[in-house]
């Protein structure tokens, strides 16, 4: 029988009733069970029954096996029914899982110390330590480990250096960007698809300061061009399988927050013919192919071109998300406000907007009393 996600032989014999748990639940596992249950129907009607039940309990060496070999299923199983997540889609659990696997067979007791020797950044041993202290949580409630090497590590402190790749933009380099895209500056003349083609899409983002998957997931019924709004609920993420259309998947946004943001008559113009003729649930932005745009090749081939041609250092498409932070905080937005604009909380606005895009020319004097 199965009790407590463990197998559990029950019997009686001579009179007397014997009980004897095994391992966790398990296809291997289960096979072992059927196999204890055969070996003592055998020795009972062999008169060589062993009323101790040593001879039925699974050795030291057993377990230990077949812990090694439910870890990594363990793991897989409890991302998806209790995490409600996928690790053949999810990146966090899907390279922790990888890692498990790397480990091989592996005490529970020594799995800090192999976590710790992972050439890994701080972010991400962070990440990952954070996962096997849920999960071995988790574990030892189903008795696949009897303790939790990871419950009272305290995360790496990473070092907090500022990212160049996501540097604001100025407003002249804003209007150099747009400009170049509109007038296909540094376009091939023998390129069948124009820059201009993605320039409503550079300036949704530049405009409103969605991120990029919000962006890319946009659908036509999220437009109201008589409220003058677009709402923000839902993303077309990148999985482990890549960014191209065909491994994203829809779900909500980062935090799960719904936010309503409003468009002026310039985006109005731009958009609408984008929608024309669309179905609701149709995508406003899309590759000259119909297809979800994938910003990681929009990225190289277009967007790292015209800021090269421009001379201006090069940044990921990310950037756009921040230069909205930014503006908003250099405009006299409250770090409240400029959060609930961008899907954040206050505390993110002031760590990571706060940028200073333009110097001021002078500083404040110092008054001298003569």
């Amino acid at each position: 029988m199965n009790d407590e996600n463990r197998y559990r032989l029950r019997w009686r014999y001579g009179g007397k009733r014997y009980s004897l748990n095994l391992t966790s639940v398990t296809k291997a596992n289960h096979l072992f069970a059927k196999k204890m249950a055969l070996q003592i129907e055998t020795d009972i009607l062999n008169n060589c029954f062993d009323v101790s039940l040593q001879r039925y309990r699974p050795t030291v060496k057993e377990v230990i096996i077949n812990k090694q070999k439910t870890m990594v299923d363990a793991f897989t199983n409890w991302v998806k029914l209790y995490r409600n997540r996928d690790c053949d889609i999810d990146s966090d659990y899907y390279l922790t899982r990888q890692m498990l696997k790397r480990w091989g067979k592996f005490q529970p007791a020594d799995a800090l110390k192999k976590l710790s020797a992972e050439t890994i950044a701080a972010k991400t041993y962070n990440t990952r330590l954070g996962i096997l202290r849920s999960f071995f949580v988790w574990a030892i409630k189903n008795q696949i480990a009897s303790s939790n090497p990871f419950e009272e590590v305290k995360p790496r402190r990473a070092p907090k250096k500022a990212q160049a790749e996501r540097t604001p933009f100025s407003e002249q380099e804003i209007k150099q960007i747009l400009d170049a895209f509109q007038k296909d500056t540094f376009c091939p003349s023998s390129a069948s698809i124009k820059h201009s083609y993605y320039y409503p899409f550079v300036y949704f983002i530049f405009q409103l300061g969605v991120r990029n998957a919000e962006a890319i997931g946009l659908r036509v019924k999220s437009l109201d061009f008589i409220k003058k709004r677009v709402e923000i609920s839902e993303v077309l993420a990148r999985t482990i399988r890549g960014t191209h259309a065909a491994a994203r998947i829809r779900k909500e946004t980062k935090n799960g927050k719904v936010r309503q943001l409003p468009i002026d008559e310039i985006l109005i113009t731009l958009l609408q013919p984008l929608v024309q003729g669309k179905d609701d649930d149709d995508l406003v932005f899309v590759s000259p192919k119909g297809l979800a745009i994938d910003d990681r090749m929009f990225q190289r081939r277009i967007f790292r071109k015209v800021l090269e041609g421009l001379s201006i250092q090069v940044r990921v498409l990310y950037a756009c998300r921040h230069t909205f932070g930014s503006r908003c905080i250099h405009e006299g937005l409250t770090p409240v406000m400029t959060a609930f604009l961008m899907g954040n909380n206050p505390e993110t606005a002031l760590r990571n907007y706060t940028h200073l895009i333009e110097l001021p020319k002078t500083l404040p004097s110092i008054s001298s009393n003569k």
